[in-house]
């Protein structure tokens, strides 16, 4: 196999790998309007600063040496603003 035919074969795994995330994170969002029915239903603040950090405390442990903490939270920063834009609905 050529160079061109290896890149070409990476990026269709690639693709796949974009895809599966997005269909886990239209799933992620689908949880995240519950809560935000279940928060507006009781009056309670959209965001909460301390559950984000803990996420991101969880996943740079089960991934260390993996992915930097400073990366997982550059991922999960966007999801969680689009998660709380979409409690707020």
């Amino acid at each position: 196999m050529n160079t061109k035919e290896k890149i070409n074969q990476l990026r269709l795994a690639i693709d796949n790998y974009d895809d599966q995330m997005l269909d886990l994170l239209v799933q992620r969002f689908s949880v995240s309007k519950e809560i935000g029915k279940i928060k507006s239903a009781e009056n309670l603040k959209v965001g909460d600063p301390s559950r984000e950090e803990e996420i991101i405390d969880r996943l740079a442990n089960k991934l260390d040496g993996k992915l930097d903490r400073d990366d997982i939270a550059a991922i999960f920063g966007p999801i969680y603003t689009i998660s709380k834009k979409l409690q707020k609905k």
